[in-house]
C-alpha cells in the first residue's frame, strides 16, 4: 500500500470520526528527509509543494470548512463588514491609476460604492467633462474581469489597459480606440504582468508598444515565470507574425541574463534619444542598458552596459542626453546625481543633492521651474525642498505628512503635482502654483473626513532594540483611551526589500480604531525607513533582526502599558510572514493572535517554489553554507515547537499567487496544528481563485478584511465579538 492510500485510508477516518465532533483534522504526515551542508532537515508536509496532491485538495477543503464554520459564527461579523462598507461610501467615487497626459488629458479608474467595478474613464483638464470610457463587465460574459492597468498613447487616441480575472495578476492587454470607445478587435496579448513588470511603453511616435512577454504562466511548472522576454509589437506588422524580441536571455546572451531574472524597459518621456534596459530580480538595485532610439529598426539590437548594480541606482529619470538618479553606493540615505547618457560616468557624477545623515531621500521630480524632491525622517516625517540657487529650499506642504509622492508632466513643463498620506488622512492631491508659491488641491472627487479621527493621538517613538539600537515605532489612538494595560493592540510591521511602511490611513487601521483599539507600526531592520543601511541589517544573514526588533517593540508597548499579552493581535503579509512567524514562534507568550496574509513561512524551500529564485537575492540561498543556516533561522515552519503554547493564528492563502507560494501557508498551519498545546485555534483560510490580493474585488477584500478583524477582535476579548456557540 503506497503513501498515497493510506493517508487517503487515515483522512477519510479521521473525517468520519471528526464528522459529530467538529474537531479539527490535521494533514497527514509523509516525512521527507534534506541532508544540507551536513544537517538533517525533516520536512513532514513536503507532498503540499505539489498542489494538485489529492490529499492536499481534500485537506484544504476541510480547513475552509472550518475556517466558515469558526469564523462565520464569530459575533457581529457581519456587522463589522457593514461598517466596513460604511466607511468606503464616506468616499463613494474611488479613483486609481491617474494619468495626466502632456496635452492635460486625465485618465484614470473610478469605482463607486454601487457597481464596485473599476472603469476606465477620461476628462480634459482637471475641471473637463467626465466621460466613460470602457467598463470591464462587458468583456467576458462568462468571468469577471477588472481593469488592472492602463496607459495611454502620447497622443491620447489609444489606451493600453491590462485585463485580470479571479485576482490572477496576468493580464490579457487589449487596445482602446479613445473616440470610438471600441476595443481594437485584432489585437489581443497575453501572457502579460503589467503591473509588476515594468508595464507597457508606447514607441515615441504611436506607432507600436513594447511589453514584457511571460512565456509560461502555469504556476505548476518548473519553467513558471521563466526567461521572460521585452516584446516590441509594431500596429502595422503581419498580425500572423509573431512580435519582435527585443531584450531577453536568449536574444542577448553576452548580457549573462538567468532565466528568474526579468529584463525590464523604460521609456516614460517621448522626447528622449535613449531606451533604457533593466535586468531586475528582487533587489531594488540592477544592471542597466541602453541604445539610441532608432536602434530599434535594428534586426540585432546591441544593448550597451550602463551602470551596474553596484552602482545602487533606485530610481532614475533620463532628459535628452541625460540621466538623473538617487545612489546610495556611498551615501546610504541616497543622494542625486547627474551624468551625461552620451559620454557616461557614475564615478565622477556631478552631485546635485548631497546625502542628510538623519532624513532619506525618497522621490524626486523634474520640471521646467527646476527639481523638487522628497526626504523623510524615520519614516514618518516628509518634507519637500527644492533646489533653487545651488541651495535646497524647503517648501511647505498644507499640513504634516508622513509620505509625499511628486510628479510632473515632463522636465518642460510648469505642472508639480503632490500627493500626501498620514496616519489620520487619506491621500490628497495638490498642484503647486509657482506664482503664490501654495498648493492648490486637486483632487478629482472630496477626500472622505473621519469625525472620529478628530481626537487621535499619534506617537511616533524611538525603541531600543536587543543590541540597543533604535526602532522607530507609530502607535496610533484615541486621545479618551487609558494606557492601563488592557487595551485591545493591533501591531503591524514588514521589514523586507528596504520597503518604507510610510504613514497611510487604511482599512485596517481606520476599524480598529473604530472599535477601540491602540494600532500601532514597527518600522524593523529590513525596511528601508532609515535608508539602504538599515535593509541590509535585516537582510539575509542579519534577518534576526527584523523580528527581534518587532519582539523589542511589542515588550516595549507592553511594558509602558498600552496593552497586555492578552490583549495584543499582530498581523502583515507576503514577505512580513517572516517577521510575524519568526516572532510568535520565538515569543509566543507574547500574542493573543496573529494573522499571516499570504505569507513566507517556510524560506528554506522558498527558492524551490515558482518564481522562488527571484527571492535569492533579498533572504538567500540553501546552496551557500552560511546563507542556508540564516534561511534556517529565518524558518517559521522549522521553528515551530512541539508541546508549546502558541496564540491563535489565522492564515491566508491563494491558489493563483504568482509571489508566495500557496503551500507556504499551508505547511505552517498544518505542523502549527499538530504542534499546538493551546486551545487557541490555527485557522487557514485558501481562497482557491485568489492570488496575491492585488487584483481581488471590492466584496472580496471586505469580507477578508470582516474576517480577520473578527478574529482578531475575538482572541484580544472585545466583548461584542465572541463564538456563538
Amino acid at each position: 500500500m503506497n503513501y498515497k492510500s493510506i493517508a487517503i485510508l487515515i483522512l477519510c477516518i479521521l473525517i468520519m470520526q471528526c464528522k459529530n465532533k467538529k474537531e479539527l483534522v490535521l494533514a497527514p504526515i509523509n516525512v521527507v528527509v534534506d541532508e544540507i551542508h551536513g544537517q538533517r532537515i525533516e520536512d513532514p508536509y513536503r507532498y503540499m509543494e505539489n498542489i494538485d496532491d489529492s490529499i492536499y485538495i481534500n485537506w484544504l477543503k476541510g480547513q475552509k470548512e472550518n475556517k466558515e464554520s469558526v469564523v462565520g459564527n464569530i459575533s457581529n461579523r457581519d456587522n463589522l463588514k457593514l461598517k466596513i462598507e460604511k466607511f468606503q461610501e464616506r468616499t463613494p467615487e474611488k479613483i486609481s491609476k491617474l494619468t495626466i497626459m502632456d496635452n492635460d488629458v486625465y485618465f484614470y479608474l473610478k469605482e463607486n460604492t454601487t457597481s464596485k467595478v473599476k472603469k476606465l474613464y477620461s476628462r480634459d483638464g482637471f475641471k473637463g467633462e467626465e466621460v466613460l470610457l470602457y467598463n470591464p463587465e462587458n468583456f467576458d460574459n462568462e468571468h469577471p474581469y477588472v481593469i488592472n492597468y492602463i496607459k495611454p498613447s502620447w497622443d491620447t487616441s489609444k489606451v493600453v489597459i491590462g485585463l485580470t480575472k479571479n485576482d490572477e495578476e496576468f493580464s490579457i492587454l487589449k487596445i482602446l480606440d479613445v473616440k470610438t470607445k471600441n476595443l481594437v478587435g485584432d489585437i489581443k496579448i497575453t501572457n502579460t504582468l503589467p503591473t509588476s513588470l515594468g508595464g507597457v511603453k508606447w514607441l515615441p511616435d504611436d506607432s507600436g508598444i513594447i511589453y514584457v512577454n511571460v512565456p509560461v504562466i502555469d504556476s505548476k511548472s518548473k519553467k513558471y515565470l521563466h526567461n521572460s522576454e521585452v516584446v516590441l509589437y509594431r500596429f502595422n506588422d503581419n498580425p500572423k507574425e509573431s512580435p519582435t524580441v527585443i531584450f531577453s536571455k536568449k536574444e542577448n546572451p553576452k548580457l549573462k541574463i538567468k532565466e528568474e531574472d526579468f529584463p525590464l524597459i523604460y521609456l516614460d518621456n517621448q522626447n528622449v534619444e535613449y531606451i533604457i534596459g533593466v535586468v531586475t530580480r528582487a533587489s531594488r538595485y540592477r544592471d542597466t542598458y541602453y541604445i539610441k532610439i532608432d536602434e530599434l529598426n535594428n534586426k540585432k539590437i546591441k544593448w550597451e552596459p550602463l551602470f551596474k548594480k553596484e552602482e545602487k541606482i533606485k530610481r532614475f529619470i533620463v532628459t535628452k542626453d541625460e540621466i538623473i538618479y538617487m545612489t546610495s553606493k556611498t551615501t546610504p540615505n541616497f543622494q542625486i546625481c547627474k551624468t551625461s547618457l552620451s559620454n557616461p560616468d557614475f564615478e565622477n557624477p556631478q552631485v546635485l543633492v548631497y546625502e542628510n545623515t538623519k532624513e532619506v531621500i525618497t522621490d524626486f521630480v523634474i520640471t521646467k521651474q527646476g527639481l523638487f524632491f522628497v526626504k523623510i525622517k524615520n519614516g514618518v516625517d516628509a518634507k519637500l525642498y527644492k533646489i533653487e540657487n545651488n541651495q535646497e529650499k524647503n517648501i511647505e506642504i498644507p499640513k504634516p505628512s508622513g509620505s509625499i509622492n511628486v510628479s510632473s508632466k515632463n522636465e518642460n513643463s510648469n505642472d508639480l503635482w503632490i500627493s500626501i498620506d498620514g496616519w489620520t488622512h487619506k491621500k490628497e492631491t495638490y498642484k503647486y502654483d509657482y506664482d503664490k508659491s501654495v498648493f492648490i488641491p486637486q483632487n478629482l472627487y472630496p477626500v472622505a473626513e473621519y469625525s472620529l479621527l478628530n481626537d487621535v493621538v499619534v506617537k511616533e517613538i524611538e525603541v531600543p532594540s536587543y543590541d540597543g539600537t533604535l526602532v522607530p515605532l507609530s502607535v496610533i489612538y484615541k486621545n479618551s483611551i487609558k494606557l492601563n494595560g488592557e487595551n485591545r493592540m493591533l501591531l503591524t510591521g514588514y521589514g523586507a526589500y528596504g520597503i518604507t511602511d510610510k504613514p497611510v490611513l487604511d482599512d485596517y487601521l481606520l476599524n480598529w480604531i473604530n472599535e477601540g483599539g491602540i494600532y500601532a507600526l514597527a518600522h524593523v531592520r529590513g525596511g528601508g525607513e532609515k535608508g539602504d543601511a538599515w535593509h541590509k541589517e535585516g537582510f539575509k544573514t542579519t534577518k534576526p533582526n527584523t523580528w527581534k526588533d518587532f519582539i523589542s517593540c511589542t515588550e516595549y508597548l507592553i511594558d509602558k502599558e498600552y496593552t497586555s499579552n492578552k490583549n495584543l493581535a499582530v498581523w502583515s503579509g507576503s514577505a512580513g510572514g517572516i517577521l510575524v512567524g519568526r516572532a510568535i514562534t520565538e515569543r509566543p507568550d507574547l500574542y493573543a493572535a496573529a494573522i499571516i496574509r499570504v505569507g513566507l513561512l517556510n524560506t528554506l524551500r522558498s527558492e524551490f517554489a515558482p518564481n522562488g529564485k527571484n527571492n535569492i537575492k533579498e533572504f538567500g540561498t540553501i546552496k551557500d553554507s552560511l546563507e542556508f543556516k540564516s534561511l534556517l533561522e529565518m524558518d517559521a515552519f522549522h521553528n515551530i515547537k512541539d508541546g508549546v503554547e502558541y496564540p491563535a493564528v489565522y492564515l491566508t492563502g491563494g491558489m493563483n499567487d504568482a509571489r508566495v507560494a500557496v503551500w507556504q501557508p499551508s505547511k505552517f498551519a498544518a505542523k502549527l496544528q499538530k504542534a499546538n498545546a493551546s486551545e487557541n485555534p490555527i485557522i487557514l483560510d485558501i481562497d482557491f481563485d485568489g492570488g496575491h490580493g492585488f487584483d481581488a474585488t471590492s466584496n472580496k477584500k471586505n469580507n477578508e478584511l470582516a474576517d480577520i478583524l473578527s478574529f482578531a477582535l475575538w482572541q484580544t476579548g472585545h466583548p461584542d465579538y465572541q463564538l456563538n456557540r
